[in-house]
């Protein structure tokens, strides 16, 4: 009991509030889990599927005969000679019902519209898709049929074979279309709502009706021995329920005691479906029913009733301690606990022993009820201990609250705590027992208490008091074990012998619901009413006039689409204006009744209406309190919360002029602040003298509804507007100008708008100007980070914190600055690219090409400030494309993750090292990996040992993402696996830099890190010789000994290029990619040779480690997915996951090998630093020598020597 009840059922005791609180919240989530299951059940799926299917008809010597869907696709895709495939599509136009018009509706107008006007989806005109009698010529009219006009008219379009939907889902985009003054508005029919998209009520209406539905189609197919079973349960489990009722009576609680109970046990059923669920027991509704009250009589109420009489008979309950202190209820029910926990846990333990025979047992049904019943009674035993506890102790000390207001009552009652002489007398609530005195031999019991034990032994019946009872009762339960034992064994016989024509097994064995051949299949259109008859025969008729001779086709009828039509006419003034008071009145009363019907309005109605009762009642009471001046004067000094800071400040000297008291307004949130002048006090209409005509004018206004639109209108002419101050960025052209002055309110006004201003707090900020709101954030109220948050305007967060960055700073000048803030989406920044913004910084964005990467054109965006650098790329794409372009290939592609993993030996580590590589642990690592993304695909995983830690590359596909989320989700699960087949390992971090990122390292320049691309491309000598001025044998001299030799020498890994990184960093910045992911993906080695007998150049570049993506990160922003789009590798592929991703890293490569090939060209024809000299250093950028406006540090006490004006800086050339 100690081990196992005590630390179960201590904090529930002497924490009941809390622990009630905390089951009714949990079981309101495991209802809405369990609502959740029904809503989604298949069990309540409709068996009538509503909608038509097609119909299929062939013509055949002049006859329409139905044919099955084979025959149409047979024609459709195998063609004959002589049979030829069709679609038809019916429209039918109707009158909508509030069109007020006695005209007949005629299609013809419209028919010729979307005939003409309305193409399909992929931009064919529909004469290109349509049906042509006897051929497929434009010069025969496609075969239209419009009905005569009238209420409902139908239009029949024919159509080729696919492309009926095509067109079809045109015309619904479409959705409204107005012809002739006459709106059509397609109805693109509604599928029949599935229970779980049901809103409000509905679905459970819908849930019982198919409930019945089903009981009553199962009650006519049952056997008459199951439903007297069922019955007989059913009678038992409402007998339960009365003896839970009367026990609870007879241990002195009417109400309380069974209430808390029952709500216990229906909190344990609650929680043991949602774990059955979750245990894979399945919970068939028709067998859960007729199994409720077997279960109910199973776990019953009588453990909750034997220590509900254990707290009862405590000895201190209700009498005071020798120290004369009530012992706390939580100790009272901990050692009635201690005295029967120990025997409830026991009959609990042995009942679920015995439902476990049951599941092992293979019946069919007995088995799952025996499961749901054992988890239920351990659900149960967990509700005793905990929920049960702290109802138990609610009723202690509501029971010593009742005795003692009874005591302070009548103090003559007969019902005291203690007598006069200490000895505990019966509780107020508790009854006498009877038989307290009773001999001890028991009396033989009666014909009624025998039966009662044997059919539901000890539960429901009555609890005796006292230790009697204790030593009377079998602690066993022998009668509930025996009829388990009962109910299993008839179980088994009913299963091993034919009690009935249909045994226990056959009837679980039955499919409860409906089979599939009683399932209805959706009708299909019928060819043989009138109106679809007489289009067929008008088909047939244009075939056999056009051909001249009996033709064969095959023809698909569509379900037709209905269009509402209602007529545009403007009702005259006098019918507007004299309109029958019968027909408003319906108008009315039909709109109303739409509009209450609707669960979300009629929610908000009654809402509204409780608000407008609560303010009339406040208004009621103000106005009985006060009327006429004293009421407006009351209103105006405390009934308005906020008030303009000209109202709120108090005059330093009191004026003796007398004025009228200035009008309160009310500010709108979202609208500027207004400077209202500073009124004279309003001083008391007693003291003051009022004449005749002020009386007057007093009781006009008074009289008179204040209208607040003509306020508002007179403070706009007589009153300045206060609205923030703008600060643009300054740039040269900007004329000097006085920044417009204006009004900052006090500190303490600011931050009584911002905490107790309008909700949400962005609306209180909106009434705050851009200076008011810095000075709340420089005095710590308002968090610089959390600006977008709270202003909820992103542009004018960055404005704020750009002056608040700027005027803590010693220069500053970053108020006024020329970085660039507007116009800028900083939605797509905030929370996914950068925090504390402020600006964005632009980059010149070139473009050099077009390039031919596996015969198609691509241009090469790259985003740089080095000049030269477009344009050396733009000769290299030149000479490429006079040799036809660059080919590449993709040899690997897989972002990988290289976790650091510590074991306590280098013997566990091995043995860790030895799992992972075997096929066994591979899989399940696989697995647990794979779960996490659907893009997610583990390619390898690689292992190396450094000591007794073990270091884990795992290298997987991302899709068109980049991956490094992705993979590292991937890489915590597979970790976690991991663990459970070590537990002793220790995870040091997820990135052991084996990975490797952003740090050069040979493991990413051998195995590959991201896309692994290879470009090669032929250039003709005399493109060599015109074109990058030198030639073949020259370059591959200046390749070999600078890429290669030179690159050695220098003990270089990855870095046998010449400038591979200059390229790529410049394409990552324009198509929004992880510029420090530089180092790793420049790793390239650029190689050269002559080829055709020396006469041309053949050049490959390859790079094993290019790591982009199109997906996430910085191509999220408008500007960077632009570039992408242009690139035609925008977001994710639609078809193939990853190929966007790695057709950006094909560009990238390409582009790369442009601006080696034009580089070393320059290098090898010595032209590289007169390039420079021309375009990256001209005069008109080169600023002149002057003292810069930032000043150094004030501690720096030397100074640089002023360059002499007539004199210019020395160039200095950066060779590459």
């Amino acid at each position: 009991m100690r081990a196992l009840l005590r630390p179960l059922s201590t904090h529930t005791a002497f924490s009941p509030i809390e622990t009630i609180v905390t089951v009714f919240v949990l079981a309101t989530l495991a209802y809405f889990h369990i609502l959740s299951g029904i809503k989604h059940s298949s069990f309540f799926e409709s068996p009538h599927p509503p909608a038509l299917r097609p119909a299929y008809a062939r013509l055949t010597n002049g006859e329409w005969v139905a044919v099955p869907q084979q025959d149409w696709m047979e024609a459709w895709k195998h063609p004959k000679d002589g049979v030829e495939a069709l679609e038809l599509q019916q429209i039918v136009f109707t009158l909508h019902d509030k069109a007020q018009t006695t005209t007949p509706l005629d299609a013809s107008a419209v028919a010729q519209h979307l005939v003409s006007e309305l193409p399909s989806l992929t931009g064919k005109a529909y004469p290109s898709i349509c049906h042509y009698p006897g051929s497929n010529v434009s010069s025969v009219a496609c075969f239209t049929s419009v009905s005569e006009p009238g209420a409902s008219t139908a239009l029949t379009l024919s159509f080729k074979p696919g492309t009926r939907e095509d067109w079809m889902a045109a015309l619904k985009r479409e959705q409204t279309i107005i012809v002739d003054g006459v709106k059509y508005e397609v109805d693109v029919g509604k599928r029949q709502e599935s229970i779980g998209e049901m809103k409000s009520s509905k679905w459970v209406a819908y849930a019982l009706s198919a409930l019945v539905l089903r009981f009553w189609e199962l009650a006519k197919k049952a056997d008459s021995l199951d439903i007297l079973v069922v019955l007989t349960g059913y009678i038992l489990m409402h007998l339960t329920f009365i003896r839970l009722f009367l026990s609870s009576r007879a241990l002195g609680s009417n109400f309380w005691l069974s209430t808390g109970i029952f709500s216990s046990a229906i909190i344990s059923f609650l929680f043991t479906l949602p774990l059955c669920r979750s245990l894979d027991i399945p919970l068939d509704p028709i067998a859960l029913t007729e199994a409720l009250p077997f279960l109910v009589c199973t776990v019953g109420f009588d453990k909750p009733l034997r220590l509900a009489r254990a707290v009862l008979a405590h000895p201190h309950m209700l009498k005071p301690q020798e120290d004369g202190r009530m012992k706390p209820a939580g100790e009272v029910i901990l050692e009635a606990l201690d005295r029967v926990g120990n025997v409830i846990l026991r009959d609990y333990a042995l009942e679920i022993a015995v439902l476990l025979v049951g599941v092992n047992s293979r019946v069919g049904g007995l088995k799952e009820f025996c499961a749901v019943a054992a988890v239920a009674l351990a659900m149960d035993c967990v509700m005793t201990f905990t929920l049960y506890t702290a109802v138990l102790t609610v009723m202690v000390e509501v029971r010593r609250i009742k005795k003692v207001r009874e005591m302070s009552r009548s103090r003559t009652s007969s019902v005291t705590a203690v007598t006069a002489n200490g000895t505990a007398v019966r509780g107020a609530m508790t009854r006498p027992s009877s038989r307290a005195d009773a001999p001890a031999d028991q009396e033989p019991k009666n014909l009624r208490e025998r039966v009662s034990a044997s059919v539901i032994g000890v539960k429901g019946s009555l609890l005796k008091d006292g230790p009697r009872m204790q030593e009377v009762e079998n602690p066993m339960a022998r009668l509930k074990l025996l009829l388990i034992a009962s109910f299993l064994t008839l179980h088994i016989l009913n299963f091993c012998t034919t009690l009935t024509p249909a045994t226990t097994n056959a009837r679980h064995q039955r499919h409860p619901l409906r089979s599939a051949q009683e399932v209805v299949p959706p009708p299909r259109v019928d060819i043989t009413s009138p109106a679809i008859a007489s289009v067929l025969a008008n088909l047939a008729v244009s075939e056999q006039a056009q051909t001249g001779e009996p033709v064969e086709l095959i023809v698909k009828f569509a379900p037709p689409v209905y269009v509402r039509a209602t007529p545009l006419v403007t009702a005259t003034p006098s019918a507007a204006a004299n309109p029958g008071t019968g027909e408003a009145i319906d108008n009315f009363m039909s709109s109303w009744s739409s509009l209450v019907g609707d669960p979300v309005v009629s929610k908000w109605i009654v809402a509204l209406l409780a608000v407008s009762v609560a303010l009339n009642g406040y208004l009621l009471k103000g106005i009985a309190a006060g009327s006429g001046l004293t009421a407006m004067r009351a209103v105006r000094t405390q009934g308005v919360r906020f008030r303009s800071r000209a109202r709120s400040i108090k005059l330093a000297t009191d004026e003796t002029e007398e004025h009228a008291p200035a009008p309160v307004v009310m500010l709108a949130s979202a609208a500027p602040a207004v400077a209202v002048p500073e009124p004279a006090p309003v001083r008391e209409p007693a003291t003051a003298p009022v004449t005749q005509h002020q009386q007057q004018q007093t009781s006009s206004v008074l009289s008179h509804p204040l209208n607040l639109e003509s306020v508002d209108r007179k403070l706009q002419e007589r009153l300045p507007i206060r609205s923030p101050a703008l600060v643009e960025p300054r740039t040269p052209e900007t004329p000097e100008r006085n920044a417009p002055e204006m009004e900052v309110r006090s500190l303490a006004e600011c931050v009584d708008i911002f905490e107790n201003g309008p909700r949400p707090v962005s609306v209180a900020l909106r009434m705050l100007n851009d200076e008011e709101v810095i000075l709340l954030a420089q005095t710590g109220k308002i968090a610089p980070y959390a600006l977008e948050k709270l202003l909820g305007d992103f542009e004018r967060a960055v404005r704020i914190r750009r002056a608040l960055i700027s005027r803590a700073s010693r220069t500053k000048t970053l108020e006024t600055s020329l970085i660039p803030m507007k116009d800028y989406d900083y939605s797509r920044v905030m929370g996914a690219c950068c925090e504390n913004v402020i600006g964005y910084m632009p980059l010149p964005l070139g473009i050099a090409g077009p390039l031919k990467i596996d015969g198609l054109m691509y241009p090469i965006p790259m985003a740089t400030a080095e000049g030269t650098l477009v344009a050396s790329a733009s000769r290299g794409c030149k000479a490429l494309n006079a040799g036809g372009g660059v080919t590449t290939v993709l040899t690997y592609d897989g972002m990988t993750r290289g976790p650091a993993i510590d074991f306590p030996s280098i013997v566990r580590a091995a043995e860790a090292k030895a799992w992972i590589e075997s096929e066994e642990g591979y899989a399940i690592i696989k697995e647990a990996f794979e779960s996490t993304s659907r893009f997610a695909r583990l390619q390898k995983i690689k292992c190396a040992m450094a000591g007794r830690t073990l270091f884990v590359r795992f290298a997987t596909r991302t899709g068109d993402a980049m991956g490094m989320n992705m993979i590292s989700k991937a890489t915590e699960k597979a970790l976690e696996v991991l663990g459970r087949e070590f537990p002793e390992m220790v995870v040091l971090c997820l990135s052991g830099n084996y990975c490797t990122d952003k740090k050069p390292a040979a493991i990413n320049w051998i195995e590959g890190r991201g896309k692994s691309i290879v470009a090669e491309a032929v250039i003709p000598g005399k493109v060599v010789k015109s074109v990058l001025k030198t030639t073949v044998e020259s370059l591959c001299n200046v390749n070999t000994k600078k890429n290669l030799i030179g690159s050695a020498m220098a003990g270089s890994v990855g870095g046998f290029n010449a400038h591979a990184a200059n390229i790529l960093t410049a394409v990552y910045l324009a198509t929004g990619q992880d510029p420090a992911q530089n180092v790793e993906s420049s790793n390239c080695m650029t190689l050269m040779e002559p080829t055709n007998n020396g006469e041309d150049l053949l050049m490959t570049v390859s790079m094993p480690c290019i790591e982009v993506g199109t997906v996430g990160g910085g191509t999220i922003l408008a500007p960077q997915q632009a570039v992408l789009e242009m690139l035609g590798v925008m977001g994710a592929h639609p078809t193939n996951p990853g190929q966007n991703a790695q057709q950006l890293a094909r560009i990238v490569a390409a582009a790369v090998m442009a601006g080696e090939l034009s580089l070393m060209s320059a290098l090898a024809a010595g032209h590289l630093v007169r390039a420079h000299l021309a375009h990256n250093r001209s005069q008109l950028n080169t600023p002149m020598p002057s003292r810069p406006q930032t000043p150094g540090p004030e501690e720096t006490s030397h100074s640089v020597p002023p360059v002499p004006a007539g004199q210019a800086t020395p160039y200095i050339v950066e060779s590459k």
